[in-house]
């Protein structure tokens, strides 16, 4: 028994011994082959008649026709949100696309944004609205409507808007749970069926404590005010227009005496909060508008804003929020963040890092929301039942 044993060990050990040369010897002409085939050296017929002594030779394999087109933005076909993978998500986000809505303003888009009420309400980023509160609404159906900004919700950051349509299409809310971590998530647009992005929860609920909103600029003490010593890429200052020895002068009306006056002037800020600069620029003055940005202190370096790309203006100071890794732009927050049921689990209201972005649950819009439209309503009515909603002053 004892050598009947050794030798059925012997015969095993030689049969895998034979395999494994057996399978070498392949591995290692399918190498060459595939080396002889990209080998400049070679042409096709010289590939042919030195493999077709030893195998049959199959013909390289036919490429598709079909091209996507790289200049909508799949150039970044290595990426996560890539047409491909976004398609994917089609079926699952349901008929959730038909309830978000391009905010813009001056032909620009602000952010996105969600309906909340059929008659004409939709909430969308309150720090991207435009001062004087007109904003443009454009519906999954390519329509446009003229929209007012009725309220808002400083904590939250929150808008609602009213525009001039009863034929609106609610987003379905999901307020059981947050996501747990790890769960696809998918921002939708108007575009038909198709996200704009996807992610997955990173982080449960959370609080993100208010940071020191800046205006982006390193200063210097000068005769007539502030002056710029240098400008943060992608900073408010950078988007409204300062530039390197500019002279700040005066915030909000009122005057600036050096660098101190300037801290004591925008200290307390929100991000977001939009502020009315007077400056001089070879000894000219002229008055703009800039933007405080909540900038963690490892964002203040040119190099670092260059890597993690435009940040929302305000991206901190929520008492309830979770955090997926969806890459988000700024303009694109505001709108319906929804599960693979199609149903909004909260809405994106901040892109804080190159892959951290922040949602308010849906269980905290909710009854926020439904308490807003139920003030505005009191507020303003129409004239007579046929009228249109007229927009809330």
């Amino acid at each position: 028994m004892k050598n009947r044993s050794k030798l059925n060990t012997l015969l095993l050990l030689a049969a895998s011994l034979v395999l494994g040369m057996v399978v070498a010897s392949t591995f290692r002409n399918d190498i060459q082959k595939t080396t002889d085939l990209h080998n400049p050296t070679l042409d096709s017929s010289e590939v042919n008649e030195t493999s077709a002594s030893t195998r049959f030779v199959q013909d390289p394999p036919q490429r598709t026709a079909f091209r996507p087109d790289f200049s909508s933005g799949l150039r970044r076909s290595n990426q996560r949100s890539n047409f491909f993978m976004l398609r994917a998500f089609q079926d699952a986000i349901g008929e959730s696309w038909k309830s978000t809505v391009r905010v813009t303003s001056n032909g620009k888009q602000l952010a996105l944004g969600a309906v909340v009420g059929r008659d004409g309400w939709i909430i969308s980023k309150a720090s991207e609205m435009p001062s004087t509160g007109k904003v443009t609404c454009r519906m999954y159906d390519g329509k446009d409507y003229e929209g007012e900004v009725v309220t808002q919700v400083v904590d939250l950051d929150l808008a609602l808007i009213q525009v001039p349509n009863r034929q609106l299409v609610p987003i379905a809310w999901d307020t059981t749970t947050v996501p747990e971590r790890g769960r696809w998530l998918a921002t939708t647009d108007v575009r038909a069926g198709v996200p704009t992005a996807v992610g997955v929860v990173s982080a449960g609920t959370l609080t993100v404590s208010k940071s020191n909103a800046v205006l982006g600029v390193y200063l210097d003490d000068a005769p007539e005010g502030a002056a710029i010593t240098q400008v943060l890429p992608g900073s408010g200052a950078q988007l409204a227009g300062l530039q390197l020895n500019d002279c700040i002068c005066g915030v909000n009306g009122n005057d600036i005496r050096g660098r101190d006056a300037f801290l004591t002037a925008v200290r307390g800020g929100m991000g977001g909060q939009i502020l009315q600069l007077d400056v001089i620029r070879d000894g000219r003055k002229f008055s703009t508008e800039g933007r405080l940005m909540d900038l963690a202190q490892e964002l203040l370096d040119e190099t670092e804003m260059e890597v993690n790309g435009e940040i929302s203006a305000r991206s901190t100071g929520f008492s309830s929020v979770f955090q997926h890794d969806t890459v988000l732009n700024p303009n694109q927050c505001g709108g319906p963040l929804v599960n693979l049921d199609g149903k909004a689990v909260g809405i994106n209201i901040a892109r804080a890092g190159r892959v951290s972005s922040y949602a308010l649950p849906a269980d905290v819009v909710k009854p926020v929301v439904e308490n807003l439209i139920e003030q505005a309503k009191l507020v303003s009515r129409p004239v007579d039942a046929q009228s249109t909603l007229r927009p809330i002053r």
